[in-house]
């Protein structure tokens, strides 16, 4: 079906369901089990690479150092990014066409912070394009997720796959971004970060064949690989000034009398020579909200529906939920 959702006993699982629920939609399992503690994951569907796996304690699975070790972090986590191509031979964290560091060798991603405890409930979001969306309770009532899929496109060029989590995966033990007293819910996906929380692929004038990190980082290891892209909503940092953006637009399109609010496209842009940028496209089905955030603080995972549309809301979010 492609939609489901549950619970799961704790990181593993829900990579096991995970796997399992996208077996059912067509997905081909290159490889699924555990190795050690951790769970890996390779699957595949039309030229679409995705690996996946857990971290269940302070290791990394990336080429390079994490960011984050304080008393706060969380021991454990789940990972992603999206290549060409799968080999049996090559490492999880080396498998073919994935990001590179800005002239580096190493894969770079995303990754979400998990508790090894039971996890609440989980919502996984699929469309006839293989559109994917996952939402978890990473940590107790903290909203969390995973992604990928291909943009729907303005104009014609080469590229549109995309894949986001809630953190680079840099960072994923480093839970000091977030203001003490602030909203801890993940941002929206491919929300404009500091340290790359989403990634594109796009051939832009001479950059060809690569990934565009979203954000402003200019470090290798966060997510930059030459060339950051650039989204319409608000994360951790601000959209460039060249681009239209939904600073505070969420918010002032909520009614509270009549339980309605705006769903805003996630849109991404990449720079162009000199100055200025290009419209890529949008992330399909994941839309910027505040339904779930106070003051409207409608119930996260509850059901709103816009003509024949259904979309399931989550704190800073909400994502189209198709039959």
């Amino acid at each position: 079906m492609p939609y489901q959702t549950g619970t799961a006993e704790g990181p593993n699982d829900l990579l096991y369901k995970i796997v399992e629920w996208l077996k059912a939609l067509g997905w081909e399992e290159q490889r699924a089990g555990l190795s050690g503690t951790d769970f890996i994951a390779h699957v595949s569907k039309n030229d679409m690479f995705v690996h996946m796996r857990t971290t269940m304690g302070n290791v990394t699975p990336w080429a390079h150092g994490h960011e984050g070790t304080s008393s706060s972090s969380q021991p454990a986590a789940l990972h992603l990014y999206v290549g060409t191509g799968y080999s049996s031979g090559a490492n999880w964290n080396a498998q073919p066409g994935g990001p590179k560091g800005n002239n580096q060798t190493y894969t770079v991603g995303v990754a979400a912070q998990l508790n090894l405890e039971p996890i609440g409930l989980y919502g996984f979001y699929s469309d006839t394009e293989d559109n994917i969306c996952i939402v978890f309770e990473g940590r107790p009532g903290v909203i969390s997720h995973i992604g990928w899929g291909r943009l729907d496109k303005v104009g014609v060029w080469t590229g549109g796959e995309y894949f986001f989590g809630a953190l680079a995966g840099y960072a994923f033990r480093y839970t000091a971004a977030k203001t003490p007293g602030k909203d801890m819910h993940s941002d929206c996906p491919a929300a404009q970060n500091v340290h790359a929380a989403a990634l594109v692929r796009a051939d832009v004038d001479t950059f060809i064949g690569k990934w565009l990190g979203v954000g402003s980082s200019t470090y290798p290891e966060r997510g930059y690989t030459g060339m950051n892209a650039a989204s319409s909503v608000v994360g951790d940092g601000k959209p460039p000034v060249d681009i239209a953006s939904y600073s505070g637009l969420d918010s002032r399109a909520t009614n509270q009398a009549v339980l309605t609010a705006a769903l805003l496209p996630v849109k991404l842009w990449a720079p162009r020579p000199g100055s200025g940028y290009s419209l890529l496209g949008d992330i399909p089905n994941v839309f910027f909200s505040s339904a779930a955030n106070a003051p409207l603080s409608l119930q996260i995972g509850s059901v709103i529906k816009y003509g024949a549309d259904e979309y399931a809301l989550y704190p800073n979010f909400a994502v189209k939920r198709v039959p």
